[in-house]
């Protein structure tokens, strides 16, 4: 049987930054000059962008969502022991640096796709919070932080985690509706 602790972390890491270094060269290799777009390409692009979105979307709500979330009874037996969780293991060695390649690559798809009006400095730094934000499961992945106490870190932990949540969904959204924009002023401008 195939056990998750056999998988050589380093080697997962390696094809990682392989595949990084892959659609960094891709992109690099096939990119385009944007002042001649025509709208109907551009508005493909965007819509492209926003489906590159949606997948981010999908490996945070998996990650973050189904698999942090699964181990509740684990969490109760295994509160006073270091034993690594198995959901844990998959977190850490596929989707944290997943969100790096996915948040990175998709930057690099909307320098080299996007029109500069819209990957303007609000878009980018929208960019980054959805990037940087899925790395605050990273304290929740203590099963000490997991119990509600009024104990003023455990407060503090908690609003801190709201914010981030609101932000990373706020950010998100505003990549979104951006996109609906252009793309709507674009269906306008062919006629669609």
């Amino acid at each position: 049987m195939f056990q998750l602790e056999q998988i050589d972390i380093i080697g997962i890491e390696l094809f990682y930054l392989a595949l990084s270094w892959y659609i960094y060269k891709t992109l690099k290799r096939t990119e385009i000059d944007l002042k001649r777009l025509a709208p109907m390409g551009e508005m493909k692009r965007n819509v492209s962008l926003m489906c590159w979105l949606m997948v981010f979307v999908v490996t945070v709500f998996v990650s973050g969502g189904i698999l942090a979330h699964q181990d509740t009874a684990w969490h109760q037996i295994a509160a006073g022991s270091d034993q690594q969780m198995p959901a844990r293991m998959i977190i850490y060695a596929i989707f944290y640096p997943a969100y790096l390649v996915l948040g990175g690559s998709i930057w690099l798809y909307a320098k080299t796709r996007i029109s500069a009006d819209v990957f303007n400095k609000k878009f980018k730094i929208a960019l980054v919070c959805i990037t940087l934000a899925p790395f605050m499961f990273l304290p929740g992945q203590d099963p000490e932080m997991m119990t509600w106490s009024s104990d003023w870190w455990n407060i503090t932990y908690r609003s801190l985690y709201g914010l981030v949540n609101l932000l990373w969904i706020s950010s998100l959204l505003y990549l979104v509706f951006r996109l609906i924009e252009k793309v709507a002023s674009l269906s306008k401008r062919v006629g669609l």
